[in-house]
């Protein structure tokens, strides 16, 4: 288990952790894997028809959003890091 302050910790399905650090880096597979729980995650609210499901669904939708998009910016800021790196190295 990691420390909030020395790490960020992602979720992944039900029982897999990632430790994310500043030198982690972010691979695609993992940003798909986020676009697959989003997807689950609104099939789940779609299908919701009591109350507390509803909320549970909306938590679930608003979690899974927030964790997409981070992997995604920081997947595109790496990739911007590489680009400008192998750039910089030719000129």
């Amino acid at each position: 288990m990691c420390s909030f302050f020395k790490c960020k910790c992602l979720r992944i399905g039900s029982n897999k952790v990632i430790s994310l650090s500043k030198e982690t880096k972010i691979n695609p597979e993992l940003v798909r894997a986020a676009g697959d729980e989003l997807r689950q995650a609104y099939q789940i609210l779609s299908q919701a028809n009591e109350e507390d499901m509803v909320d549970y669904a909306v938590f679930t939708v608003n979690a899974a959003e927030k964790r997409y998009g981070y992997l995604l910016k920081k997947l595109k800021e790496q990739e911007k890091r590489e680009f400008l790196g192998l750039e910089g190295g030719e000129i």
